[in-house]
């Protein structure tokens, strides 16, 4: 989450059983500078993320976004053993078309199982209300001070 760059965030949920763990979840300050790049900052907040030892490694790592940044996250696992047994998948907008670590082609949302589909829309909102609320504190500290 951010705007013209500035206060950039991003943020970590966590399903557990098709459920929201919050008490997982986790909010990322975007430390890079300069214009705003999707990628970097997704690199940056997985390479975050996987370096904390303390946090279990997912099943399935949802990333939000399209083939570019599927790809990002799968250079990364390439570079990590750690996430050898982790499904990436992620999912664009536009189409709610959802890209498949391993399929050529992408999955649209609409041909899934509603339940599937919903969750998986679930999720990605989540992500999003748990990043853009803490864009809005660091937005406002800053303009307080």
């Amino acid at each position: 989450s951010n705007i013209q760059g500035q206060e950039a965030t991003g943020s970590m949920v966590v399903f557990e059983n098709g459920q929201p763990n919050k008490n997982k979840y986790r909010k990322f300050k975007i430390k890079i500078t300069g214009k705003p790049n999707d990628t970097a900052m997704l690199k940056e907040v997985i390479s975050r993320r996987i370096r904390h030892k303390e946090w279990p490694l997912p099943q399935i790592m949802l990333i939000d976004g399209g083939i570019g940044q599927l790809n990002v996250a799968l250079k990364l696992k390439a570079e990590n053993e750690k996430l050898k047994n982790t499904k990436i998948i992620s999912l664009a907008k536009k189409n709610n078309e959802l890209f498949v670590e391993g399929k050529a082609q992408p999955v649209l949302l609409k041909n899934l199982p509603q339940k599937i589909s919903n969750l998986i829309l679930q999720i990605r909102d989540e992500a999003h209300r748990f990043a853009l609320t803490y864009h809005k504190k660091l937005r406002n500290n800053s303009f307080l001070n």
